[in-house]
């Protein structure tokens, strides 16, 4: 069960971050996300969602970090590597609302509706349990 749960919080990572990663696809998920707000009524200044190329490539390395982060997870899970993931989970979480409440779109509450339940996902698989950081590979 801990490994399906964990596996699984990876993969949602990974389809989530993925886009993020390939240039074109990610200005398209900032696009989708625009409309979103729009369709739901917040109207956000469109201004919140042009990203220049300085920031676009932080949103490349966001998304290739994530993809990779995923990936280690999916080839070694560890209770270890979940905890971290679901500490870290909790802190993006804390970033997403301060932009929120810095402006950015009600949107991104979706966003920490995953992180928080990723988090909450592996915590409770974990149970609490003393674990120490993998073996160090040669």
């Amino acid at each position: 069960m801990q490994k399906k749960v964990i596996r699984g919080v990876a993969l949602l990572d990974m389809a989530v971050t993925l886009p993020f990663a390939l240039p074109f696809i990610a200005e398209i998920m900032i696009l989708i996300i625009s409309e979103l707000d729009r369709w739901l009524g917040f109207y956000t200044p469109s201004g919140q969602f042009d990203i220049g190329p300085l920031a676009m490539m932080f949103v490349h390395i966001m998304g290739v970090l994530g993809v990779i982060w995923a990936l280690a997870r999916l080839h070694m899970v560890s209770l270890y590597l979940a905890r971290m993931d679901a500490v870290a989970r909790l802190a993006v979480a804390a970033l997403i609302v301060s932009a929120i409440a810095q402006g950015a779109t009600p949107v991104l509450w979706l966003f920490v509706l995953t992180e928080i339940g990723g988090s909450a996902a592996q915590f409770s698989v974990l149970r609490r349990k003393v674990i120490s950081p993998p073996a160090a590979h040669q």
